[in-house]
């Protein structure tokens, strides 16, 4: 579920509180497609690339974009929608999210959800997705909606998943260097 939160200072912390629901996809009210119309120009065609700063946007005007990841589970999984980075193709753009992480594995009873302290400290986490919509010499096309269903698979050509690379090895290099245990039934 996604959400405005308005955002206050308090002894020199931020407080977010909820304001209302929103949503991120549709090409009518979707937050994705108004910032999309601020960007694009008449040359625009797919395939192409294009990155949307949403919470340096809205900060600006004191609000956060707040995705609760487990709205009606026992624990409080709440991220800031930091940015959208999207590669557009005709007809549908992959979606990648950048979020910032600000509480987890927390509690129902330790946080009010409608009203909380922004953390000290917060963790980068991504999580990708699709939309059945593009755009053609700078004008929005499809509905910039997800695929209702069973399909979630995301398709990556190329030059999408050389671009989604490169986002992450600028915005968050140290995601490209983690060190990891690797099995596999190839024998090498």
């Amino acid at each position: 579920m996604y959400s405005w939160y308005k955002r206050t200072k308090e002894n020199n912390q931020v407080r977010l509180t909820w304001e209302e629901k929103m949503s991120i996809a549709g090409c009518n009210n979707g937050i994705i497609s108004d910032e999309l119309k601020n960007i694009l120009s008449p040359n625009d065609n797919p395939p192409i690339g294009w990155i949307i700063p949403i919470a340096d946007i809205w900060n600006e005007e004191d609000y956060s974009v707040i995705i609760d990841i487990k709205p009606k589970s026992e624990e409080v999984f709440l991220c800031e929608l930091d940015k959208v980075i999207g590669f557009s193709y005709y007809g549908w753009s992959p979606i990648m999210l950048r979020l910032k992480l600000l509480y987890s594995d927390t509690k129902k009873e330790e946080i009010d959800k409608e009203s909380f302290i922004y953390p000290d400290e917060t963790e980068i986490i991504y999580t990708m997705f699709y939309l059945y919509g593009s755009f053609k010499d700078g004008k929005l096309t499809g509905t910039w909606n997800p695929p209702f269903g069973t399909i979630t698979a995301l398709l990556f050509w190329p030059e999408a998943m050389t671009f989604f690379f490169e986002q992450v090895k600028k915005y968050d290099p140290y995601f490209l260097n983690t060190d990891l245990k690797v099995i596999s039934s190839i024998k090498q």
